[in-house]
Formats: structure tokens, C-alpha cells, sequence
């Protein structure tokens, strides 16, 4: 198999054609869509007819994975034997219960996947936050429930000169809980809080793959450490407004089978609206852990 990679806008997002991730990856191809990674940030495979596990096989080649927080079950609550989901390395991104039955409106999950609709940066709430994420398309609705990303190497390479100086070294904290108040609904457990506390990253970092400079923002960063919090808040509301920008934005229209894979580290993305009482979408997501931490701009 040899990778090939069409861009879909200039220097963000490609399609990766000339991979069956069902059959042997080996070294070579690995690397291959490493360096695809490091230069679009987001690479869509369409038609890989995944099962979770090989999903989850796959993602192991590039770090150890996350494992799902199972949003309301109960804490050491087995998963059924029947369990639409199994792998509890699996995120499940739907709108269904474990028995495949569509979540009714008042659903604590349902509550919960609303925040999937603000502009977000996966597991930057936690210290080690995350590296890439992949998504499986199994089912989609006919319409909306597209996937927006945002490029913030290049958000941050047009920002002015001033506003670079004005970033340096700064901290913002992020909170699960902060992004997840602010569509209401959703009241997580004393459980759930001490499971998830909040995390401090630097605002600026240096993406390892490519070298450039990229913001660390998104829905999670409640404020800015060290600085009034209502002028905090303001300057990352500000970050989130320019950073958003039609030109730094990829819009993804996902079809079954796709599988998209970005890079946490310089992009954030957002689910848009569809109708979740009466379609299905079902997109499982693999999530790898960044264990090399955090590197300052150079």
C-alpha cells in the first residue's frame, strides 16, 4: 500500500486515499501518515470498514490510549455483554444508548454531547492532555452533523506581531466541567469532578511534528492564570473569534466509513446541529495521550 495525500485546503486537511487499515500496517506506511499528520494536522481515510477493535489496534501504533469516561454509568459499573460499545478505549460519539436506541432529549449523555457543539481541543483538561484523535463514521444523518476543524498554527502565524509578544508565557486553565456549563444541562457527579479536575497549559506551544507555533485555546480554557479573570476570559474570547476565521476552518461531511484523524496540539473542532431525536449518527472516537508534554514557542 502507498499513501497518497490530496490537500484539501492550502497547507490544513488532506485526503488520504491508498490505505486499507483492515489489512498489515507496516513501518513504513505508519511514518508515512505521521508526516502526513505533521504537515495537514487533519487527514481523512475515507472507506476504512473498521471493526472497534482493529480502530483501536490501529491507534496504538502512535501512543497509549484514553479510556472513556462512560458518562452515565455508574463508577466500576460493568460494561453488559450485549453493549453496543465494548472497548473502553472507545469514546462513543452518538446519539444512542448502549442498546442502540436513540438517547431521549432529557438523557444525562445527551446533556453531556451538547458540549461537542463548542469549538473544543480534546482532553486539554487534563495534565497530559492528547495528541491525535480518530473518528469512525458507522452511521451518519443525511444532513448537519458535519465536523468543523481549525487550523491554530496558521491562526497563529497571522496573528499581529503585538498580540504574539502579548501571548508570551502566558497559562490558561481548562476545565471540563467550565466548557460543559456553559450549554447548560449537564451536572456531573462529586465522582466525575475529582475524576477530572482541572489542568494548566501554556497558551503558545511549539508543535513537535512541524516546528510552528500554535494556539492552545478552545471551550475548555476557563482563564488566563495570573490575570483578572473578566480580561482573561476577554483575551481568549478574542483568540477563539480570530482563530475561527472561514479561512483557517476545514468543514468535514462525513460519510460511513470515514475515518478522520487530527492533531490536538494545533487544531480544535466542533460538531455542528442535526436533528438527534430522529437521526442517528454514530462516530467512535480513539483518543492517544500525550506523554512528551508540552513544548514552549520557539
Amino acid at each position: 500500500m502507498k499513501l497518497h495525500a490530496t490537500p484539501l485546503r492550502p497547507q490544513f486537511a488532506a485526503k488520504i486515499t491508498g490505505i486499507d487499515l483492515g489489512k498489515r500496517i507496516d513501518d513504513e506506511l505508519q511514518r508515512a501518515i505521521e508526516r502526513a499528520m505533521d504537515e495537514y494536522a487533519v487527514c481523512v481515510l475515507p472507506d476504512q470498514t473498521l471493526q472497534d477493535e482493529q480502530q483501536v489496534a490501529f491507534s496504538r501504533f502512535y501512543g497509549p490510549l484514553e479510556m472513556s469516561p462512560g458518562i452515565g454509568r455508574k463508577p466500576g459499573e460493568a460494561v453488559p455483554a450485549n453493549a453496543r460499545i465494548r472497548h473502553k478505549e472507545i469514546f462513543d460519539i452518538s446519539n444512542l444508548d448502549q442498546n442502540g436506541d436513540i438517547l431521549d432529549t432529557d438523557n444525562v449523555r445527551a446533556y453531556f454531547m451538547k458540549g461537542n457543539e463548542l469549538w473544543h481541543t480534546d482532553s486539554s483538561f487534563r495534565d497530559e492532555g492528547a495528541t491525535w484523535s480518530m473518528l469512525h463514521a458507522k452511521a451518519v444523518p443525511p444532513s448537519g452533523g458535519d465536523t468543523e476543524f481549525a487550523d491554530t498554527r496558521a491562526a497563529y502565524d497571522a496573528l499581529p506581531d503585538a498580540m504574539k509578544q502579548r501571548l508570551e508565557g502566558l497559562v490558561a486553565e481548562h476545565s471540563l466541567w467550565h466548557s460543559r456549563s456553559k450549554l447548560g444541562g449537564y451536572v456531573p457527579t462529586e465522582a466525575e469532578r475529582n475524576a477530572y479536575p482541572s489542568a494548566q497549559h501554556i497558551l503558545v506551544r511549539r508543535h513537535p511534528g512541524s516546528g510552528r507555533n500554535a494556539l492552545y485555546i478552545a471551550a475548555h480554557a476557563s482563564h488566563i492564570v495570573g490575570m483578572p479573570r473578566d480580561e482573561g476570559q476577554a483575551l481568549l474570547e478574542e483568540l477563539m473569534a480570530f482563530a475561527t476565521r472561514p479561512q483557517f476552518v476545514y468543514r468535514h461531511k462525513w460519510r460511513v466509513g470515514d475515518l478522520v484523524i487530527w492533531d490536538n496540539r494545533c487544531t480544535m473542532h466542533r460538531a455542528t446541529p442535526y436533528e438527534t431525536t430522529d437521526q442517528v449518527r454514530d462516530l467512535r472516537r480513539t483518543t492517544i495521550i500525550d506523554r512528551a508534554g508540552e513544548i514552549r514557542a520557539g
